[in-house]
């Protein structure tokens, strides 16, 4: 059976090498399977050969529907077990723990500016500044240049 991501199906289609599209279940979930010129396909996730399933028919048919495809076959309907969904639910443990992490990153920047803000000592002058950065550049690169040796 071959395997075509969203973009290649599109291709196929507009070219009119898909003679007929399908929605097939997969446990709770719907395949998305077509008859092409060269023979049995089905459409796989773009960056994997996995099957992409759809959690709804409904969602199956939106994306076919913008795809241009008028004409859908729903079969093997006694194959769909809507009971396994919770089975399958992806859990997501490393986003939550991103989105943690983002806002802990963000509490600290926010912080960090109100304490700046909150400085009563007096802002340096550009020109002075100059000067301290550069006085600590070349003492990094003496350091630098001693470890080297």
């Amino acid at each position: 059976m071959q395997t075509l991501t969203q973009s290649q199906f599109q291709a196929a289609f507009e070219h009119g090498a898909v003679q007929s599209v399908e929605i097939e279940p997969s446990g709770s979930r719907f395949a998305v399977k077509f008859l092409t010129l060269k023979g049995d396909a089905m459409l796989v996730q773009a960056r994997k050969s996995e099957p992409r399933l759809f959690g709804t028919v409904d969602s199956a048919m939106k994306l076919l529907h913008k795809l241009g495809v008028r004409r859908i076959v729903l079969e093997r309907l006694e194959r769909w077990r809507p009971e396994q969904a919770e089975l399958e639910r992806r859990s997501r443990p490393d986003r939550a723990e991103a989105l943690s992490r983002a806002a802990e990153y963000e509490h600290w920047v926010r912080a960090k500016v109100q304490a700046s803000r909150a400085d009563p000592r007096p802002a340096i002058a550009d020109d002075e500044w100059q000067r301290i950065r550069a006085t600590k550049l070349a003492e990094r690169k003496a350091i630098q240049g001693d470890k080297a040796a």
